[in-house]
């Protein structure tokens, strides 16, 4: 079974967004450290790869896997990367232990808005669900 980094540098597209997306939702610090050592390396052998997708861009989930990597080398808190992904569900980076969920509140949409904490860093953030095609999560920064 190939490794992510062997999948990150196949230059095949379907590896490729497979194993952002497992970056992105992965937990294992030693993992981490070993993918974000090869990060000059990913980021050459992906700059021109087409990931496609209809809905949403593939290359959003590379551009995000490439991010954890650099926080994971830069030392920062992963809590840091919520805003700027519309795939991390509180319900799952609670599971994982990442965040507590501090409170719900279903609007009238049916749509699910959270209050959420960090469990690293203490951080807040109101949560809103949507919904299209597929479910999704804005995280900001709660004042």
């Amino acid at each position: 079974m190939p490794t992510l980094l062997e999948d990150l540098l196949s230059r095949d597209s379907q590896r490729i967004w497979a194993s952002a997306c497992a970056v992105i939702r992965l937990h294992d610090n030693p993992a981490l450290d070993g993918l974000a050592a090869h990060l000059p390396h990913i980021e050459q052998e992906t700059a021109d790869v087409d990931l496609g997708g209809a809905l949403f861009p593939n290359a959003e989930h590379l551009q995000q896997a490439l991010r954890v990597l650099r926080l994971r080398r830069e030392g920062g808190c992963p809590c840091r990367l919520y805003p700027g992904h519309l795939m991390y569900d509180p319900e799952r980076e609670t599971k994982a232990g990442r965040v507590q969920i501090l409170s719900t509140d279903e609007s009238p949409d049916r749509n699910v808005n959270y209050r959420c904490r960090c469990n690293t860093c203490g951080a807040e953030y109101n949560v809103e669900q949507g919904e299209y095609h597929y479910t999704w999560w804005q995280w900001r920064a709660a004042d």
